[in-house]
């Protein structure tokens, strides 16, 4: 009874946090601007795979066919796509803040890309004045996020108080709203032109180099720390046993930061040199999540009962591509204290493993040239996260640990499940005797009366 007010009283308090994170409409525009800007990793990552597959017959083979320039032909791509990260998401977040503030968000969107543009230092050649991709890539994400709240709330203040050039009513709103848009978008500017300014006068460097020093290098260190990382799966993993959502919450704080480390990752490769962040999003996506495949694999080697051998046939397929809610939702894993140690400590086992393998060097540290999708199955995802076969061993292993540590949970919950499925083919059995007997009397009852009639 204790337990029970005990988990009660927990889930009251989670749940009442994670309301508090879903409805909050910073981190929501930033989830959703970040899931939009994700299928563009993937599918520069398809190019840049098939540009950098680490095989050599297969290179020559292509340089043979292409010729020499063939890879520069397949980065294009990456060029076009993450080069422009920081744009993407700057074009993203600003446009789900705008809608959630319920102010114009196209013109929200263009304020806020001349906004970003002002903060961005200016080359000159002999062509003349130029943009450095360095200031448009996934690097800036951070500034990115800085000028799309700030824009945001500066445009809304100035539009809540009516100070804006209001056109008749018989205008169309097509030729209005960018009028009532010129005095909140002048603001804006003025804004962020002055802190160009300010930076430019005190030599400061560039404001990607200012914000990623002030918020960008201390979230870093901590999303792409060990302790970080682990903090935030257990911290996921506890909302989920209550039944919340964790990787919604959790992933709207740690993606861009994954992200960044990602883009750098992959900048040093493409260089020829050596990544040197082992936690970033292919870290995250295709080693520190085997945790939860372990139970239904543990239920397919040694479940006995008849409700777990009709589960296995639900669950495994699903989580061959490492979609787990079968499994989360029809054990359940969810509220069961007898699962409540693996499922939080066989994430954190994968994560010390990959964390220790990848700094010992024996396995490559994730190149950032292939982002693949997190529904794609284990094996196929260390191979191309790491770009090479060490990084699908690597995955084994993890998975050998993670089955380990859920066996002997799996083991206590299927015998008490064959207990209950016991007593309850016994309490059948009996309602059936004292049925089959019911009716054995009545028919002879029937039968004695009979003659009399």
């Amino acid at each position: 009874m204790e337990n029970n007010k005990y988990f009660d009283k927990l889930y009251d308090v989670l749940g009442g946090v994670s309301l508090k994170l879903t409805s909050n409409i910073y981190i929501g525009a930033i989830k959703d601007g970040m899931l939009a800007y994700m299928p563009f990793t993937f599918i520069a990552s398809i190019f840049l795979i098939i540009a950098f597959l680490p095989i050599q017959a297969y290179q020559d083979f292509m340089a043979s066919i292409f010729g020499a320039g063939w890879v520069g032909a397949l980065t294009m791509v990456n060029s076009a796509s993450l080069g422009i990260g920081g744009v993407l998401v700057l074009l993203t977040v600003s446009r789900r803040l705008a809608e959630k503030m319920e102010i114009d968000a196209l013109q929200i969107q263009l304020t806020a890309l001349v906004s970003y543009i002002l903060l961005i230092p200016f080359g000159a050649d002999d062509a003349g004045n130029f943009i450095s991709v360095t200031f448009l890539g996934a690097q800036s994400i951070f500034l990115s996020l800085i000028i799309s709240i700030v824009t945001c709330l500066v445009y809304r203040k100035i539009d809540q108080k009516g100070i804006k050039i209001k056109m008749p009513d018989s205008v169309p709103p097509a030729v209005s709203k960018p009028f009532e848009s010129i005095i909140p978008s002048f603001v804006c500017i003025v804004l962020f032109w002055l802190i160009r300014l300010t930076i430019d006068n005190f030599s400061l460097g560039s404001a990607l180099e200012v914000f990623n020093a002030v918020l960008g290098a201390p979230l870093q260190a901590i999303g792409g720390s060990l302790p970080g990382a682990i903090f935030v799966k257990l911290f996921s993993q506890v909302l989920w046993f209550f039944g919340i959502h964790g990787d919604t919450i959790t992933n709207a704080v740690m993606t861009p930061i994954l992200q960044v480390l990602q883009m750098e990752n992959q900048a040093a490769s493409l260089a020829g040199a050596v990544p040197t962040n082992i936690i970033c999003q292919s870290f995250w996506d295709s080693f520190a999540s085997i945790g939860v495949i372990g139970s239904i694999i543990g239920i397919c080697l040694v479940a006995k009962s008849a409700r777990y051998k009709e589960m296995k046939k639900i669950a495994m397929v699903p989580y061959i591509f490492n979609v787990g809610e079968p499994t989360l939702f029809g054990l359940p894993l969810m509220m069961n204290v007898i699962y409540l140690i693996p499922f939080l400590l066989a994430n954190v086992v994968s994560i010390l493993i990959s964390y220790a393998a990848m700094a010992m060097g024996l396995v490559p540290v994730c190149t950032g040239l292939a982002q693949v999708p997190w529904t794609t199955p284990l094996l196929i995802s260390g191979y191309f996260a790491t770009g090479s076969i060490a990084g699908s061993i690597l995955q084994l292993v993890c998975l050998v640990a993670a089955v380990a540590i859920w066996l002997p949970f799996v083991k206590i919950a299927d015998k008490q499940i064959c207990q209950e499925e016991a007593q309850m083919a016994a309490a059948a059995t009996i309602t059936d005797t004292h049925a089959d007997k019911s009716i054995r009397q009545e028919e002879a009852e029937e039968t004695a009366v009979a003659p009399a009639k």
